[in-house]
């Protein structure tokens, strides 16, 4: 019997295949997400193990005849930066052993069948990232292979406890992905060379391995020794209840059926006879049974068909919704609020400073300052009284009054509002007497020089004085000016003003005809 995982398979990830009969059954339905790196089985417990890098989880599920699993198995541990993916069985002892490909921290683990009692029994002081590992028990060691850095690549072993480490090989530009040991040897397949190798358990120094098949089209992936259980355990006290078990005794639960011409035309179903027609399996549709029903449905969950072949999703944490398209968080928390989701699968909001309920919606109330109905006009003699009075009849919260002047601030103020007032009155004033001054009439004389005019005489409303203008271009007909000594006395010492226009005015009626 053959235990193996079909990464292709729409409906199921790992399977059986009885080698005398060749069928194979399926025996854990597929996740959407999973990607299985690692798979195991215990004959003595009858539990099948294996890693899903991506879950960061190792998983069980037990196989004995009616026993009641889940589907997708049943988690074993759940890790958080770890990336588990080689896992082996040591059957005698009940232990499981895995490997961390973590580059920041690698390591070799080991924990009971039931999960406890997890060690690490190699660190990233002895190992790079472990891609590989097997157990034999006839010699209680441990191999592995480490994917080295760069090119480089080995194969070492140590003692069940991860003592006594030693490199078996060392070499570059290699790619081995699995190893198992039998007997005598230890095989690995390598995907660089499309090859299989072996190598001798306790190989001398110097010894090569040998390159045994090879492959022209498909790389091989896994490879399993044939090594009977008797072999192993001979003159191991440990391995009593290994013994008891039958050599072909079949330990695998038929859990599914599988048409016998599967695969032959119809992928996943039945041919009907006469015509070129697919009979499909349960949760299978398409002209050749190609389509799975659960192919896309469910958005973020786990899809699987009923009894009546309709898809049915089991959602991840936080979804919801028939194809687990809905976000339970999408739109709950209001005003900023943070969503979770809590064990009850119910969604739960982190409300910011301000907001409260339980979806934040509910704005908190401003805190107040609660004063007392009573108003009073206290003095420092009485408010220190008033207010212990006030203070031991209840516990609200008052403001203490004080005397409203201040000895800095008001004085000032005032000084301002009188000058302010002042300057207004003086402003006002002025504006009074301008307003006055120009009300007054305002006299204006003008002096015209014209040597035909009208005497003053006829024209008593009159106050002009007409003076000719004798100067034309650079002939003067008529002096302009009076000659110095007709001027008399009085008038040349005398400041000019009212007196020299009397005198003009004089010449002007009784003028004298110097020609």
């Amino acid at each position: 019997m053959l235990l193996f995982v079909d990464t292709q398979n729409d409906n199921a990830s790992i399977f059986s295949y009885d080698i005398t009969k060749k069928e194979y059954k399926p025996l854990v339905r597929r996740r959407s997400y999973e990607n299985i790196q690692g798979l195991a089985f215990d004959p003595v417990t009858k539990k099948l193990f294996w890693t899903d890098t991506n879950e960061k989880s190792i998983y069980w599920k037990s196989l004995k005849p009616g026993s009641k699993n889940d589907t997708y198995g049943n988690l074993l541990i759940k890790m958080d930066d770890e990336v588990p993916r080689a896992i082996a069985v040591d059957s005698c002892r009940g232990y499981i052993y895995w490997t961390n490909i973590n580059i920041i921290k690698p390591t070799i683990e080991r924990a009971r069948l039931d999960g406890s009692e997890r060690t690490v029994i190699l660190n990233s002081t002895n190992i790079y990232k472990v891609v590989s590992i097997a157990i034999d028990q006839k010699t209680k060691k441990l191999f592995w292979i480490d994917d080295k850095e760069g090119i480089h690549y080995s194969i070492e072993s140590s003692d069940l406890d991860g003592k006594n480490q030693k490199k078996l090989l060392a070499g570059t530009n290699h790619m081995p992905n699995t190893i198992t040991v039998s007997k005598d040897y230890l095989y690995w397949v390598d995907l660089g060379y499309r090859s299989v190798w072996k190598l001798p358990k306790n190989p001398s120094p110097n010894e090569e391995p040998e390159d045994i098949i090879n492959f022209t089209n498909v790389p091989p992936f896994g490879i399993v020794a044939n090594y009977k259980i008797t072999e192993q355990i001979g003159g191991v006290a440990e391995c009593e209840k290994l013994s008891s078990i039958a050599e072909n005794k079949t330990v695998i639960n038929d859990i599914f059926t599988i048409p016998s011409d599967v695969g032959l035309f119809c992928l996943h179903g039945v041919k009907v006879e006469g015509v070129t027609t697919c009979k499909c399996s349960t949760g299978y549709i398409g002209e050749r049974c190609e389509i799975s029903v659960c192919h896309n449905f469910c958005v973020q969950g786990d899809c699987s068909a009923t009894n009546n072949g309709e898809p049915v999703c089991k959602c991840k944490s936080g979804y919801t919704g028939a194809r687990c398209d809905v976000n339970i968080c999408e739109g709950h928390c209001l005003n900023y609020g943070t969503c979770s989701i809590g064990t009850d699968q119910k969604p739960t909001c982190k409300c910011p400073v301000d907001f409260e309920g339980d979806r934040c919606e509910i704005l908190k109330p401003v805190p107040t300052t609660t004063v007392p109905d009573e108003h009073c006009n206290c003095t420092k003699e009485n408010d220190s009284a008033l207010l212990s009075t006030s203070d031991s009849a209840n516990n609200d919260v008052y403001v203490e009054s004080y005397n409203s002047w201040d000895p800095v601030r008001d004085p000032i103020i005032m000084a301002l509002g009188t000058m302010a007032g002042l300057l207004f009155v003086a402003c006002a004033v002025l504006v009074m007497k301008v307003l006055r001054l120009r009300k007054r009439p305002r006299i204006k004389r003008r002096i015209i020089v014209n040597k035909n005019v009208t005497p003053l005489t006829a024209r008593p409303d009159q106050c002009e004085i007409t003076i000719e203008n004798c100067c034309n271009m650079n002939i003067c007909e008529t002096p302009c000016f009076e000659p110095r000594n007709t001027i008399r006395p009085n008038l040349l010492n005398g400041k000019p003003g009212k007196e020299e226009k009397r005198n003009l005015i004089a010449n002007m009626e009784n003028p004298d005809d110097p020609y």
